[in-house]
This record gives C-alpha cells, sequence and structure tokens, in this order.
C-alpha cells in the first residue's frame, strides 16, 4: 500500500472518529504529508481485517515532540492505543526528546480515559477558534471597515529573512532560538505554508503563517514585536488577512492559549468564536 492511499484511510479514520465524538482532532496534516526526517510526521498505524483501526503520530518541534491518536469506534477497549503508545515511546527513547506533550479534544471521553493510566502532568490548554461573520457584525469589525490600513503592509516572507521570523517567533513565544531555527529547516517560498511579514510603515513588526486546504485557512504563529504592542498592529493585521480569505472564500480559523487572555479578547473582538479546546499533558514518566 502507498503511502497516499494510507493517508487517505487516516483522512476517512479521523472524520469517522469526529462524528463519533462530535470534536475535532488535531493531526496536523502538514506535518503528516511531508517525509519523516524532512519536516514531516512519525506515525504508526494499526489494521484488523484491512480495516485500519488505530493511528498515533508524532510532531517534532524542537527538542519536543506532540502525540495525537485514535481508535477507530468499535474497536476501543482492546488494547489497540496502549500498542501503538509502546511504539511511540520506542521512537520517542530513540529521538531523545526533552520534553513530550500528548493532545486530545477536552471533550473526549475515550482519550480522557486512556490518559488516566498515565503519568502526567497538565501543561497548557489552547482554543481552537473559526471567524464567523455574523459575530463580526456585532463586533463592529463588520467587511465595509476591514479596510487595508496604509500604515500596517503584509508581505510574502523571503527565504532570506528566515532569521527574522527565528526572532520574532523565539521572542514571541518563549522559543529558544534553536528550537524557532528547527522550524524553518524546511523553508520553501512556494510551500502550502505562507509565510507573512507584517510591517509598520515599512519596518517588520511582527509575522504569521497561513495554512490553506479544503477552503479552510488556519492562522499560526501571529506575533507581532513585544515594542511594538498596543498600537493596533496586530487587529489591523488580523482583519486584513480575514479579508483576502474571505474574497477567496475561505473560512479562517486559529489557535489561542488559554492562558493569553489579551489575544483571546483580540480574536473574540474580531468575530472568532471558540470551537474546540485541546488539553496539552507533559509525559512525566
Amino acid at each position: 500500500m502507498t503511502t497516499h492511499e494510507t493517508l487517505k484511510q487516516i483522512e476517512e479514520l479521523q472524520q469517522r472518529c469526529e462524528e463519533y465524538e462530535d470534536l475535532s482532532l488535531k493531526l496536523n496534516w502538514e506535518s503528516l504529508r511531508r517525509e519523516p526526517g524532512g519536516g514531516g510526521a512519525e506515525w504508526f498505524v494499526t489494521y484488523e481485517d484491512e480495516l485500519l483501526v488505530g493511528f498515533i503520530g508524532l510532531y517534532s518541534f524542537g527538542s519536543e515532540i506532540e502525540v495525537c491518536g485514535m481508535v477507530r469506534p468499535g474497536y476501543r477497549r482492546r488494547g489497540i492505543f496502549s500498542s501503538l503508545w509502546k511504539r511511540a515511546q520506542s521512537y520517542i527513547a530513540r529521538q531523545g526528546a526533552h520534553n513530550v506533550l500528548l493532545n486530545a479534544p477536552a471533550a473526549s471521553k475515550s482519550a480522557v480515559g486512556f490518559l488516566k493510566t498515565l503519568p502526567l502532568a497538565f501543561d497548557h490548554a489552547e482554543y481552537q477558534m473559526k471567524w464567523h461573520e455574523e459575530k463580526a457584525d456585532e463586533r463592529s469589525a463588520f467587511e465595509n471597515k476591514i479596510l487595508p490600513d496604509d500604515h500596517v503592509i503584509l508581505r510574502p516572507a523571503r527565504a532570506d529573512e528566515v532569521p527574522l521570523l527565528v526572532a520574532l517567533d523565539s521572542a514571541g513565544f518563549g522559543m529558544t532560538p534553536q528550537d524557532a531555527a528547527n522550524m524553518y529547516d524546511e523553508f520553501v517560498e512556494e510551500d502550502s505554508n505562507e509565510h507573512i511579514i507584517i510591517e509598520l510603515e515599512g519596518q517588520p513588526a511582527g509575522k504569521l503563517r497561513l495554512w490553506t486546504e479544503h477552503h479552510e485557512t488556519w492562522i499560526y504563529g501571529f506575533t507581532v514585536d513585544e515594542k511594538l504592542r498596543g498600537r493596533g498592529i496586530g487587529r489591523s493585521a488580523l482583519l486584513q488577512t480575514i479579508q483576502r480569505e474571505k474574497r477567496s472564500g475561505n473560512g479562517v480559523n486559529l489557535e489561542v492559549a488559554l492562558d493569553n487572555p489579551n489575544a483571546l479578547r483580540l480574536y473574540e473582538s474580531c468575530g472568532f468564536v471558540v470551537t474546540n479546546k485541546q488539553d496539552y499533558l507533559r509525559y512525566v514518566g
């Protein structure tokens, strides 16, 4: 079976699990579709009678590995995920990861039951949010007012600006410069990601990354230089992005840490609504 065929089966399994529990799984598809070792995820699967029944994905971010998985409804409580987790542990040990985070939807009863069996400590939670035009109207971010700002410009980042992206990520998200740099090892200007520089009056002031699939765009790594915050730069960049994606017929989504109330208020004021909550638990075994 080809990798492409397996990925199609993983996608079908994800859809089945999400429909069954009415939740959203974070499988980082942009990483799944890349080759392992080339910025891609490592993953393991389990079949029964040629049917894909279990999956676990491991996503490396610098010295940290995130883990997410699923088991087909009707095949749970058979030790399938426990077996996948053992395979994942062997891979993690070989990689020498300093931190391991298991990620699961907060609303998933099956995930909560399994996670209780592991030595874990709560690390953080993230909200997944989606832009709704009616909420934007209610909060005074209506279409006619989402106009380009002459002082705040968004433009594609160039490959020679990777050090700038690294510096902004490092400062904005508390990452080590090395971990931030590792995220750009496979920087390609024409890949499925769009790396965007936010400029204020011609000078770099922040950055964000866009990833689009099936007419849904996700905003990641959105940060503004700490020295320039409070001047409406982030709001202008966000509204311009919404306007652009809406013209292209794309939905707009993002993630925000639960402990970042300022960002949450900004997103809500622009019309974003919480659709899902993901819990991240640190493995301490």
